[in-house]
């Protein structure tokens, strides 16, 4: 154990004599994080309306195909029971019921989240012209308040665990990969080679050193979240910040075990770079941290759904938001399970002591 410890602490100490350490560990994500909250990346678009179509006869029909015809609304049909998540993440900005018995009883509602009190009222003035048209119908539209048990928190709660997450594989892959490759070009490995270590007590005090590392960054991260965008981290929940921390760690050793990877097939730094951009860069873009795979197309989806970078940008964000439990991100812990294991195998196969 004290080979570990020796190997963690003086890996802490070369990373933080790097001033680029600190700059893609801390800097960089707080800029991108508080830039892009403060401005609001991602709100400016087209207004979207949830609708549920209970009745499913031929007025509703009638109405929504009204409604569909609207180019300035955009119109989401497939909700499910998750509407309200919706709602709160602004996925959609109000959700339109159409009651089973519309016909009979003419009255529909229109249900939004506090923040989104005006664009829900421009939904129930384009729905009442529309229902205008309809003759011999007495026709009411209802706009109620929904009331949740967590605050909407916008596009910056949605941004800030995605930053994280980013982080997280920043400074995972990139960390990693730099530190091997000048170890390898320094001839620091072939000399740790001859001492009396394996490769073991070298890998898992580089593990330790970079878990650490990796941890204080999250909890920074999410600090200034809270005090300088003022996002609420699933209202003061304590597990969900034992679930943060449980991804968090996940996470970091997966990325950890890329970054080995990538660095033991790399013979030098000019391989180490556009490999490890190569993989960073798309998961970057696909991966939900700056806007919601939903908005792909569904074969896409499917595909950055299972991204490495993915389920850990989906489980910090509805841990943090949302407090969910463990127990409901089982689909986004399995597969970052198993991209740990294929990691690890291909890390071990790959390594090289010079």
């Amino acid at each position: 154990m004290k080979i570990y410890l020796i190997i963690a602490a003086s890996t802490i100490k070369m990373y933080f004599r790097r001033t680029q350490s600190l700059f893609w560990t801390l800097f960089f994500p707080v800029v991108m994080m508080v830039g892009l909250g403060f401005f609001g990346f991602g709100e400016y678009e087209k207004p979207k309306l949830g609708l549920i179509d209970e009745a499913e006869n031929s007025i509703s029909a009638e109405f929504v195909n009204k409604l569909e015809q609207k180019s300035y609304i955009e119109i989401d049909k497939n909700l499910g029971e998750n509407y309200e998540e919706k709602l709160l993440e602004h996925k959609i900005d109000s959700v339109l019921i159409i009651p089973e018995n519309f016909g009979s009883n003419n009255k529909i509602e229109i249900y939004y989240e506090k923040s989104n009190s005006e664009l829900a009222d421009s939904f129930k003035d384009t729905s009442i012209f529309l229902l205008g048209d309809f003759e011999g119908n007495n026709f009411t539209v209802e706009v109620l308040e929904k009331k949740f048990i967590h605050e909407n928190q916008g596009y910056k709660g949605f941004l800030v665990p995605g930053i994280v997450a980013l982080a997280i594989m920043q400074s995972g892959i990139l960390g990693v990969v730099f530190t091997i490759i000048n170890y390898k070009s320094q001839g620091v490995l072939k000399r740790l080679q001859a001492a009396p270590i394996n490769p073991g007590h070298f890998l898992i005090g580089q593990l330790i050193s970079r878990l650490l590392i990796i941890t204080i960054q999250t909890v920074v991260l999410f600090i200034i979240g809270v005090l300088i965008l003022d996002i609420n981290i699933a209202l003061g929940n304590i597990y969900a910040w034992i679930n943060i921390g449980i991804f968090s760690i996940l996470g970091s050793i997966l990325f950890l075990f890329i970054g080995l990877a990538i660095s033991g097939a790399s013979p030098n730094e000019d391989y180490a770079a556009p490999f490890a951009n190569l993989v960073t860069f798309p998961m970057m873009f696909l991966s939900g941290v700056f806007f919601d795979n939903d908005i792909l197309p569904g074969s896409i989806s499917t595909f950055t759904d299972l991204l490495p970078l993915s389920p850990l940008v989906e489980s910090l964000r509805e841990s943090a938001l949302y407090g969910t439990n463990t127990f409901e991100l089982l689909p986004e812990l399995g597969i970052i399970l198993a991209w740990i294991i294929i990691a690890f195998v291909i890390g071990v196969k790959t390594f090289k002591w010079e």
